[in-house]
């Protein structure tokens, strides 16, 4: 009787304790108040119509972790890509400057290797790359991406850090070619690079810097033109939100979204720049993606105009100037424009924040039916 009677009472108490949770798991418990989550668990989604057949992806092709000079860890910055709508993603931690090695046991490779199973689960591209760090005056700083074995790269002679890479099937890209200097120029360590083939793209804006004579650069020598972040913290995402930009990003267009067809992209210099509200990109390439994301159709007509109707399909904002006057075309947005009649069905416009040459904007005409 006596084991009865404690059996009766155990079970009693365990049916209040759990009573007890659901009550205060309905919020119910006056004692305790649940609100949402500070973290975020929603994705923010760019949309973009296909480019000519492509589809448009976005990439972050240099970012760090505490296993060089960053402050997070590698999964973080896998979530902050995802939560933040990036399709690719690249840890690019220094082979010469690790500031914490003495709190880590680490090789040049595990930052990617610690990264890489959270990038699986979440659909992430994450592309293995390390960064090649030497004085910014005279050599610079280089990204190798696709490669297959930082720790080999890390030898002391800088140029034979690039040929390892290259070895290894690597696409090697200058970083922020103006940060630190003076003045944007061409160096004889990169000129050599250059005579030898052996950078592919390079960074027209890092973090918060634009280096429009950097995109002349990029035209002339058919080099991928590169926006990257860059960071090292947190991406302030809020802050970003608050100032109506988004982070620095590649946008790329693949035939397919996999890690070769990032790759093929970027071999073939299908790349545009997007930073700040702005692109930076080959005319043809602008010109297509201008072509792909605005549709423009009458709406009515009098004696001296056209009433258009200009519709941004596209993540990416515009400022149009149209004759004397300038128009903002926000992101997933249209607007009414007057065109002259004796225009016909055409729009003479100039783009002000897309840039296709140093200091040189994108004149593309839209056309109306």
């Amino acid at each position: 009787m006596i084991k009865f009677k404690l059996s009766s009472i155990t079970a009693i108490t365990l049916a209040l304790m759990l009573c007890t949770t659901v009550i205060a798991g309905q919020n119910l418990n006056p004692n305790k108040v649940t609100y949402p989550e500070y973290s975020a668990v929603h994705r923010n989604n760019f949309i973009f119509p296909d480019v000519g057949g492509f589809k448009v992806i976005t990439c972050d092709l240099h970012t760090h972790t505490m296993f060089s000079d960053g402050l997070v860890w590698p999964t973080l910055r896998v979530s902050e890509a995802w939560t933040g709508g990036l399709d690719v993603l690249s840890i690019t931690d220094h082979i010469e400057y690790r500031p914490y090695r003495n709190f880590t046991i680490n090789d040049h490779n595990t930052s990617y290797e610690i990264a890489k199973p959270a990038a699986e689960k979440a659909g992430l591209i994450l592309i293995r790359g390390t960064e090649i760090t030497r004085t910014q005056r005279t050599i610079g700083h280089f990204n190798a991406l696709f490669i297959k074995d930082a720790n080999k790269i890390a030898v002391d002679d800088a140029k034979e850090s690039i040929i390892e890479a290259k070895r290894q099937g690597g696409f090697v890209m200058w970083n922020h070619p103006g940060w630190a200097v003076d003045s944007t120029y061409i160096k004889e360590f990169q000129a050599d690079l250059f005579k030898d083939g052996l950078i592919d793209g390079i960074e027209v804006f890092n973090n918060s810097e634009f280096y429009p004579r950097v995109l002349s650069w990029a035209v002339d020598m058919n080099l991928a033109i590169i926006a990257t972040s860059d960071v090292h913290g947190n991406v302030e995402s809020g802050t970003l939100r608050e100032l109506g930009f988004e982070r620095p990003l590649t946008l790329l267009l693949v035939k397919e979204k996999s890690e070769k067809g990032v790759r093929e992209a970027l071999d073939n210099r299908r790349t545009l720049a997007w930073f700040q509200n702005m692109i930076a990109a080959k005319e043809d390439i602008a010109k297509q993606f201008v072509d792909a994301n605005i549709v423009a159709r009458k709406v009515m007509a009098d004696e001296k105009f056209s009433y258009v109707n200009i519709t941004n399909n596209g993540s990416v904002p515009y400022k149009i100037e149209i004759g004397k006057s300038t128009y903002s075309l926000p992101k997933l947005s249209s607007i009414i424009v007057p065109i002259s009649v004796n225009e016909g069905s055409v729009i003479k416009a100039n783009f002000k924040n897309i840039f296709i040459y140093e200091n040189k904007t994108l004149a593309h005409d839209l056309y109306f039916n």
